[in-house]
């Protein structure tokens, strides 16, 4: 076991928070969503085998523009086999929201009578998600199969109080989705899962530039990979979350061996933000190497929110296994991947680029 040391352990017992085991309090409620510039939000997304992408959000408010009182968010993403995509945020009056602090259980209220939008979770393991937006009716049910991570205790302090967290409740999982568009026939299908959630009391904006993050299943392995980028005020340092599990072991979690790189990066027309065309990133250990390369196919999301842009991807994740200079697996799939973007895009900003 690595050996922590006494800052680390004092941040441990400070939040009441076990080094080695994850409890289902920790997917709850974490903030009081009544104060101004505290925000959290619970993330769920997955790939279904007929080939439909899509993304669940609960917010208490957007992270984007955090200085308000409760304002609940669903956020939506839905794109079809057949082209069609949905990307819809809408917002709920403040006496619609009810989060448990024991567990994972928010609710919203939806606009119909009787109608209840909810993001529910036991022990853990079993998540159910019903959200009726618009013109789509959504419910999932997602079945953990790895165990729930978090970087350390999650929490990335810029001060004494301020503070951005992060908890990965399911890394991996399967899932059962049903989503119905008005008018037309459910569908239902089967595929890949993950549910994550973020909560935090710092703008963001002042202290993020941007962020690349991506996730997926790939052969036996789950992978979950970010490079945060800090502002011009933090001098543009560059954090790494990186994580390999595979048969519910951790293979890698060390971002201190992770170095990430991005080319084919280029300016996107209708956001004035870079994007790359392919994030590699590189983790090294003695002889002991992996790689986690993201390709990208298409752009399913542009969104506007405050002042900054929120992008999502669809390509290739490739994954590579060296052991001494040689490649002893190899393993590729689609996924998804966001890059967020609070800032410009100065040079000094996109120092990975190659």
């Amino acid at each position: 076991m690595t050996r922590i040391s006494n800052v680390l352990q004092e941040q441990y017992q400070k939040l009441r928070l076990s080094p080695t085991k994850i409890e289902k309090w920790e997917d709850g409620l974490r903030t009081d969503p009544s104060k101004s510039g505290v925000f959290e939000w619970w993330y769920f997304d997955s790939h279904l085998t007929n080939g439909a992408k899509l993304m669940v959000v609960f917010h208490t408010k957007l992270f984007a523009s955090p200085n308000t009182g409760l304002d609940p968010k669903i956020q939506v993403q839905l794109d079809t086999p057949d082209g069609r995509s949905w990307a819809i945020t809408k917002t709920y009056p403040a006496s619609s929201f009810n989060a448990s602090r024991e567990e994972c259980n928010v609710t919203v209220n939806g606009e119909k009578d009787g109608q209840i939008n909810f993001f529910r979770g036991s022990d853990l393991n079993a998540f159910q998600i019903h959200v009726v937006v618009d013109d789509l009716t959504i419910d999932v049910q997602l079945i953990s199969t790895t165990s729930p991570w978090r970087p350390g205790t999650g929490h990335v302090y810029y001060d004494e109080d301020e503070y951005f967290a992060w908890l990965v409740a399911v890394p991996q999982g399967k899932v059962t989705a049903t989503y119905r568009i008005d008018g037309e026939e459910p569908v239902t299908a089967e595929g890949d899962g993950y549910h994550d959630r973020n909560w935090g009391n710092v703008s963001l904006a002042k202290v993020i530039n941007h962020w690349y993050w991506g996730r997926g299943t790939v052969g036996p392995y789950t992978v979950i990979s970010s490079a945060t980028i800090s502002s011009d005020k933090l001098a543009y340092a560059m954090g790494i979350s990186f994580m390999i599990q595979k048969n519910d072991t951790i293979a890698a979690e060390d971002a201190g061996k992770v170095v990430f790189t991005a080319t084919d990066v280029g300016i996107d027309e209708q956001t004035g933000r870079s994007v790359a065309g392919r994030l590699h990133f590189e983790y090294r250990d003695n002889g002991l190497v992996y790689t986690l390369e993201y390709v990208k196919d298409e752009f399913t999301s542009r969104q506007k929110m405050g002042d900054g842009w929120y992008l999502r991807f669809a390509g290739t994740l490739r994954f590579k296994k060296y052991e001494s200079g040689k490649v002893v697996e190899e393993h590729e799939s689609r996924t998804q991947w966001d890059s967020m973007w609070f800032g410009q895009a100065h040079r000094d900003a996109l120092m990975y680029q190659k």
